[in-house]
């Protein structure tokens, strides 16, 4: 069975990111696990693949996969699949994603969609595949994980899937279905899920709070693989936790100086490291490290969840900055219930850490989070009744609605302030804290002056992307994962 899976965009979002776009690792997951079960896959990435659905269409798939966040490409997950079915009547098209998993009956009262996959899509889509293709496989209702509709229309929603907790016995990612050298850098997913249970994420509800991760053994495996395969000299970890499994975090650390790997690294981390953590990181090539801050105020970081104090989120970003390792930050604002003395305990924080790097967004209420349910039960937000409807939900609540009691005019001030010294408050902390990288001017001066080239576009790119998308909300992992995860 022919097999397209898919990352549509729109394009406001291909302007944006067409240079700095991240592997789509979660369709490459899926396509070697279809692979190996005998079915034949493309995988078309919108932000890097120029390819129309009339050209795509030649491929004849029989199923069509979208991978759908709530956003606003889900703007162009609805156009593509209805050119699709236009072009393709007979085609099956699926969802997949935290969209149909946690937004599951509108998905499906979508003449567009025949199927939605709830949670993780591996085992979901080969035994969905297999059903179609060969007919004989049991019956729908058989497929855990799939929702779908039966012959009277309505929504059969079917018994959930076990959560994969042992990621070693998936197939490594397709690489070979996209082409690695157009993207900025190589990534891995080496985790799924996350043990903390924050008000504002989609975690709870996805992943159901269950945990999964490669071993360290198949990381190294992977990125043997990627360096011989692709040349990688830089990797960034998408997983929301990286170290949270700090057994798998020594191991790794570990077998990458006995294998004598040369790597330069990056992750996202929660800001509960300790000295030798970071020490021990530093040694094996980490370079750069987002925490997840979200704000200063230790009356919002317990609304929100976080289930961390402030002091123990400052002494952590300084024991990164004591290794050499950058340290930027998820700055969230806008949260209900926030007052300007929450948002003024934000800034004073940034203040205290000398004004390091930061990622700025403002707060949005995202179905399947219990910050989501909150809005609602206080009558704050009235959510959208079909699916056309949440782009411009996004829009709405990412720019111009506030949420919290916080003046407008008190974050209108910030957000300038944050866009004017994007670039500049990187290059000032990095002299000041960490002057010796500027070594690299005498070592390595290709090297810099790339860096401060792509710092510069970066400033430039910020600025120009608030006004190519409009004022759609991007989530931070996106925003940092396409901006900063370089070791420049």
């Amino acid at each position: 069975m022919r097999v397209l899976l898919a990352a549509a965009t729109t394009p406001a979002f291909k302007r944006a990111f067409a240079n700095s776009s991240n592997l789509p690792n979660a369709l490459l997951f899926i396509g070697a696990m279809l692979e190996k079960h005998g079915h034949e896959v493309q995988v078309y990435d919108g932000f890097m693949d120029n390819r129309t659905p009339a050209e795509l269409a030649g491929f004849k798939p029989d199923v069509i996969g979208f991978s759908v966040i709530v956003g606003p490409n889900m703007e162009a997950a609805i156009n593509y699949s209805r050119q699709f079915k236009s072009l393709l009547p007979s085609v099956k098209i699926v969802w997949g994603n935290v969209c149909p998993s946690v937004l599951t009956e509108q998905t499906l009262a979508e003449d567009y969609v025949d199927f939605a996959v709830i949670g993780a899509g591996e085992h979901t889509m080969v035994e969905l595949c297999d059903h179609l293709e060969k007919g004989s496989l049991g019956i729908l209702e058989d497929i855990k994980g799939l929702a779908f509709k039966d012959a009277r229309g309505q929504v059969v929603i079917n018994e959930h899937r076990p959560f994969v907790r042992d990621m070693d016995e998936l197939p490594d990612p397709a690489w070979h279905l996209v082409d690695a050298a157009k993207y900025r850098e190589l990534d891995l997913n080496t985790s799924r899920g996350c043990a903390y249970h924050c008000a504002f994420c989609y975690n709870d509800s996805f992943n159901k709070g269950s945990l999964g991760y490669l071993s360290a053994e198949r990381l190294i495996a992977q990125i043997q693989h990627l360096q011989k395969t692709y040349g990688a000299k830089h990797i960034r970890f998408n997983d929301d936790n990286f170290t949270f499994n700090r057994k798998r975090l020594r191991d790794f650390c570990r077998l990458l100086r006995e294998h004598r790997i040369k790597l330069t690294w990056s992750c996202d981390c929660r800001a509960d490291l300790s000295a030798e953590d970071a020490a021990m990181m530093a040694k094996a090539g980490c370079v750069s490290v987002t925490l997840g801050f979200e704000t200063g105020s230790q009356r919002m970081l317990e609304f929100i969840q976080k289930g961390i104090a402030v002091d123990q989120m400052v002494e952590t970003f300084w024991l990164l900055i004591k290794n050499k390792i950058r340290a930027s930050l998820y700055i969230m604002h806008g949260f209900p219930t926030e007052t300007a003395e929450d948002f003024k305990a934000t800034h004073e924080l940034l203040a205290r850490l000398d004004n390091p790097y930061y990622l700025y967004n403002r707060f949005r209420p995202l179905p399947g989070t219990k910050l989501f349910d909150y809005c609602i039960e206080h009558g704050m937000i009235n959510p959208p009744k079909t699916l056309a409807e949440w782009p411009d939900y996004m829009m709405q609540y990412s720019n111009r609605i506030n949420l919290s009691d916080v003046p407008d005019s008190m974050i209108s001030e910030a957000m300038a302030h944050y866009l004017n010294t994007y670039a500049l408050n990187r290059f000032r902390f990095t002299l000041k804290h960490d002057p010796g990288y500027f070594k690299i001017v005498l070592t390595n001066p290709r090297k810099f002056f790339r860096e401060v080239l792509s710092l510069v576009k970066n400033q430039i790119y910020v600025v120009k992307s608030k006004k190519h998308l409009s004022g759609f909300a991007i989530s931070l992992k996106e925003a940092h994962a396409k901006l900063v995860s370089k070791p420049g």
